[in-house]
């Protein structure tokens, strides 16, 4: 029975991850509605929380919102709506929608915890296709992993063994009400077009064309797994605590093991699309092999690798913003919204609570940290090896126009207590 078939898939799955607290992305489609919906049926020491993404792409968007959280409630699962702001001018439309996605789901992971995404087969046909007309390599073409580090825990994708067709029969069988989101038929999307118009006509001329097409993945991705094992210790050598590469010893490998590194490094941060031959050889003659004094940068869709010091940065392009009158009110009840990065803080050792002004750096600062000297703060950047791009967007927290805290860094003389805030702000 197809059900049975499916809790299985999720049982064996649990059984072999035991996370602490199970986490579902949930748009309310068919494919996280079976999931979710499977999950629930099953008797489970772990929580279990529906996550569902906001996206504002469609004018259904709150009627989708409405949906899942009545579903959540009449399954018995807690259930967390949040907002997402996609960046709609970043070029392909459903790769922003996915890392706004992403993101919001990787700020709910904590360690020990399993992000459940409900991905089948058929999906994974589609990415294998996609990628192949991209050109991609062996990293490219193992499409989706059943199981894959994310953000503190572990990315879940339980019925990657699962037809679309079995997804639609628990579907009927029970019922389930589920979005219909009309972007789905939209054929101007790639993904769409090999759904609804190539894979159709491949599986007429060739009947086991899905089941060949999940084996070469299969191998492929046992191959990719080697492949990792045999460079991973020199990968360890060549990456610094702060998942930063080390460009001199990235450049003592051959090219074909620094294309290698390149593409492990990317993979590692979850979020980059990966790169093709061609673009990791312009990355190393214009970032790379740039005079020492510069700071080359090379971008990608909306992504974007520097370097600073010998080391390779990668990240989100930062936005192209005047931050020199940035000034915000900040009493510790709630975060403000930065151009750019991430402000958070905790119960701890750290800056006296009270009220205070946040702004963004600027060079003609001055600073005395706890035990240390009275400096500019460009000074203290420096010695934190801070690199320059970085500083126009790194908070600042004020006291009457002096400094008292520079989050993530360190906190000034006289403004420290045990029971303070304890900040940490990344990029």
């Amino acid at each position: 029975m197809i059900s049975t078939r499916i809790e299985q898939a999720l049982a064996d799955c649990i059984e072999q991850t035991r996370p602490k607290r199970i986490l579902v992305g949930f748009s309310g489609g068919a494919d996280s509605s079976v999931l979710l919906h499977a999950l629930s049926k099953l008797t489970l020491p772990q929580p279990i929380i529906a996550i569902h993404v906001h996206h504002g792409l469609s004018a259904n968007a709150n009627n989708w919102f409405t949906l899942c959280e009545s579903q959540c409630q009449s399954l018995g699962v807690t259930f967390i709506g949040q907002h997402a702001q996609v960046k709609t001018d970043a070029g392909s439309l459903e790769q922003a929608a996915r890392v706004a996605r992403y993101d919001v789901f990787e700020t709910f992971v904590l360690p020990g915890d399993a992000l459940m995404l409900g991905h089948h087969q058929d999906d994974q046909v589609e990415t294998f296709m996609m990628r192949l007309m991209r050109g991609s390599g062996m990293t490219g073409l193992t499409a989706m992993e059943t199981q894959r580090p994310f953000g503190k825990g572990t990315l879940l994708r339980p019925l990657l063994a699962v037809s679309r067709d079995e997804i639609e029969a628990y579907a009927a069988h029970y019922d389930l009400p589920f979005v219909q989101d009309e972007s789905n038929d939209d054929l101007a999307f790639d993904r769409n077009w090999w759904r609804h118009e190539m894979l159709p006509t491949l599986s007429e001329r060739y009947p086991q064309a899905t089941q060949s097409i999940v084996k070469t993945i299969s191998i492929l991705q046992t191959e990719h797994r080697l492949l990792n094992d045999l460079i991973d210790p020199i990968y360890q050598e060549v990456v610094d605590k702060q998942g930063r590469l080390d460009t001199n010893k990235l450049t003592r490998q051959s090219w074909s093991i620094q294309c290698q590194l390149i593409r492990k490094w990317l993979e590692k941060h979850n979020r980059y699309p990966l790169l093709a031959d061609k673009q990791i050889k312009v990355l190393l003659a214009d970032v790379m092999n740039a005079r020492i004094d510069a700071e080359p940068v090379y971008k990608w869709q909306d992504n974007e690798v520097r370097r600073h010091n010998g080391k390779l940065h990668v990240m989100p392009s930062l936005p192209e913003v005047d931050t020199s009158g940035f000034v915000q009110n900040f009493n510790g009840t709630s975060a403000p919204q930065l151009p750019a990065g991430q402000l958070t803080w905790q119960p701890g050792l750290g800056l006296k609570p009270s009220d205070y002004q946040l702004a963004l750096y600027q060079g003609g600062l001055k600073a005395r940290p706890i035990n240390r000297p009275n400096k500019a703060l460009k000074k203290w950047f420096q010695e934190f090896d801070i690199p320059p791009w970085q500083r126009p967007f790194w908070p600042v927290l004020l006291k009457n126009g002096d400094v008292v805290a520079v989050p993530g860094l360190f906190v000034c003389q006289g403004y420290a207590c045990e029971q303070g805030w304890q900040f940490n702000f990344h990029m």
